[in-house]
């Protein structure tokens, strides 16, 4: 199958004199392969697309990508880089980042010199000697103080993101069982396929708080991952599942919240 333009978020940023574009957003099967190409335009400064690309037999399951590509010879007085995807061309400002290494930042890290700067109305932080100039999205928070510390800091306060699970398009149901019996009662019962590494621990519960609707049920994946940097990148589809009895309220809809979204169904009733 030839490539096509996808869809993304961009950003885009240059840090030891090598410019880098990302891009982030869901691809139609896990069988996607995302790039970022170069245009074949002879424009100055060059352009770029995002680009999907399927071959073969793929499974229709919605999933999450994070691509980013380095561009070393891009021009350093441009402030900017073009970029089209299925939405059309975006001009992404580049964000200066201090150096990494120690490329004149780090000279002792020991030394009480440093300091922590927090993006305004944002969650990304960045380590520079306290007195570096630094662009105005950028506010101290912290320091001046040893490289160290600084870093603590950043573990102790940076925003982690929760990993996302696939779902499949029709894979979330819902019902309230009605059935007369003795073994029978209202019950509020939602399951869910999913696509999931085997060495998560994951479970489907209640959201808190529920949203400002009580007809529509917000259920969350709790997931925990395995300790350590190391795990399996093994995958394999799993079925959760969530019961309430008696239901709280006569639910019309469940919804579960997602990292990168939500997924909504109605909820039928079995008499």
């Amino acid at each position: 199958m030839p490539k096509v333009l996808g869809e993304g978020i961009f950003s885009a940023y240059r840090q030891d004199g090598i410019a880098h574009l990302s891009a982030i957003g869901q691809k139609p099967s896990p069988q996607t392969k995302v790039t970022i190409d170069q245009l074949p335009f002879l424009i100055y400064p060059p352009r770029f697309a995002l680009m999907f690309e399927t071959d073969g037999i793929t499974n229709p399951l919605v999933m999450p990508f994070d691509i980013d590509r380095a561009i070393p010879n891009y021009p350093p007085d441009v402030k900017f880089i073009s970029v089209m995807d299925k939405n059309g061309l975006h001009a992404i400002d580049i964000l200066d980042l201090p150096a990494t290494g120690n490329g004149g930042l780090i000279d002792d890290p020991n030394a009480a010199i440093f300091a922590v700067f927090r993006q305004i109305n944002g969650d990304q932080y960045l380590i520079a000697k306290a007195d570096s100039a630094i662009l105005a999205i950028f506010i101290k928070v912290f320091g001046p103080d040893t490289y160290a510390n600084c870093q603590a800091y950043v573990a102790a306060h940076a925003v982690v993101t929760p990993p996302s699970l696939a779902i499949a398009p029709g894979a979330l149901n819902a019902w309230i069982d009605r059935q007369p019996g003795p073994d029978h009662g209202p019950k509020l019962i939602v399951t869910v396929d999913v696509i999931v590494e085997i060495d998560w621990t994951v479970s489907l519960v209640s959201a808190v708080p529920q949203g400002i609707n009580p007809l529509v049920k917000l259920l969350k994946f709790d997931i925990v991952l395995p300790p350590g940097p190391v795990h399996s990148n093994a995958m394999m589809k799993k079925t959760f599942r969530y019961e309430e009895a008696p239901p709280q309220n006569p639910y019309t809809d469940v919804t579960i919240e997602n990292a990168t979204g939500s997924n909504t169904a109605p909820v039928r009733i079995i008499v």
